[in-house]
């Protein structure tokens, strides 16, 4: 993972964090109103996990978190 790609996922875990944390969601609600595994939703929020979600699945997770894609990567 390069060092870009490492500053994009901690500033998504942040983000996806604290927009379930408002809404005041489980990990495990999230991950139903996505339409996503919960071991998935799990690792989408450890920074210590590589792997990047896909633009569809962005997407997924911001409409479950009543929010944007762009939101959600915003800085």
């Amino acid at each position: 993972m390069t060092n870009a790609q490492k500053k994009i996922k901690r500033i998504l875990v942040k983000n996806v964090k604290d927009y379930r944390g408002k809404l005041g969601l489980t990990q495990e609600q999230a991950a139903e109103k996505a339409g996503i595994t919960y071991k998935y939703w799990q690792r989408l929020e450890m920074t210590s996990q590589a792997d990047l979600p896909s633009l569809q699945v962005l997407f997924k997770i911001a409409k479950a978190l009543k929010t944007t894609p762009s939101k959600l990567l915003n800085y």
